[in-house]
């Protein structure tokens, strides 16, 4: 069989310092924005203005550090300084992870207008790194020590996405299937949810950065497939690497209908990834189950929880 075209990819990644960690710096305000979305998917991209021009941020919940590419840590002008190999440690998709040498940087003051006060990033810190699964046109991640300061809301079908205040005081339209509230637990600084599956739940990252749905090979073996599986090259964090995407039924989000014939069949892409043993998680789940849903990102709550309608 032959290897598909297709690529997706899957930013997740866990990454660990010694010493200080990166600030995720002072994220404050409100604004509602036009929904951008990645070339070629789903993921949702920030783009923050600043005295030294602009960037573009994937919005990443998986990701412990917000990160920017080295050409445009140039363009800005940022100084980046080297972090020693012994310093940090990487666990992410592709066979690529040791090759990676991060440097660290503070980002400029940056900001997001539209509709409301606007928001403003200041004092985060970020590393400059060649991330293999950055779409094109994306200059880095804002991740989840950024992300967990405001209420996010991603609103596909209005194509909006707000921060802050506006977040909430919208009126959400209540969609099929109904409101959904699934609590969040911080574990090694990302969140985790848990999925319904015909075997009982199922722990996963929820990470706005990944395209797809991916699971481990030992979830997968539980699930029911209802297709041949088709081999795919699949751009990780790290890299590339050979996996497989297959249809399944008997996994979903909590709420849903536990009979099978009534489940909404799920387009699964099986993979090995360090991450799935480091979080104790048995999937990933990104935009496969949200791209239509509007969502209610509240990592910023004492008790925090993704609300989907």
């Amino acid at each position: 069989m032959g290897l598909a075209a297709s690529v997706f990819g899957l930013l997740a990644a866990l990454i660990q310092l010694q010493g200080d960690p990166l600030a995720g710096g002072r994220l404050t305000g409100s604004v509602r924005l036009p929904l951008e979305r990645a070339s070629g998917g789903d993921t949702p991209v920030l783009t923050f203005t600043s005295p030294r021009g602009s960037v573009r941020l994937l919005l990443d919940t998986g990701a412990t550090s917000s990160m920017l590419t080295p050409g445009a840590a140039e363009r800005l002008g940022l100084e980046a300084r080297p972090l020693p190999r012994k310093a940090f440690a990487l666990s992410g998709g592709g066979s690529g992870c040791e090759h990676l040498q991060p440097a660290r940087t503070t980002l400029p003051d940056l900001s997001l207008r539209g509709e409301g006060e606007g928001v403003s990033l200041r004092g985060a810190e970020a590393l400059v790194m060649e991330v293999a699964a950055l779409p094109a046109g994306v200059d880095g991640v804002l991740g989840a020590p950024s992300l967990r300061q405001l209420p996010i809301r991603v609103d596909p079908p209005a194509g909006r996405l707000s921060l802050g205040r506006t977040a909430l005081g919208l009126n959400l339209r209540q969609r099929t299937p109904p409101r959904q509230t699934l609590p969040l637990e911080w574990r090694r600084g990302v969140p985790v949810l848990r999925l319904a599956s015909v075997g009982g739940p199922v722990e996963a990252l929820a990470d706005s950065g990944a395209e797809g749905l991916f699971l481990s090979p030992a979830l997968a073996a539980r699930l029911h497939p209802l297709g041949a599986p088709k081999p795919l090259r699949l751009v990780g964090f790290c890299g590339e690497q050979t996996v497989r995407r297959q249809p399944f039924a008997g996994l979903g989000l909590p709420g849903e209908p536990a009979d099978l014939d009534a489940v909404r069949p799920v387009e699964g892409i099986v993979t090995t990834n360090p991450i799935f043993q480091d979080l104790g998680v048995e999937a990933i789940l990104g935009q496969e189950l949200l791209r239509q849903r509007v969502q209610l990102w509240r990592l910023d709550a004492p008790e925090p929880r993704l609300e989907l309608w």
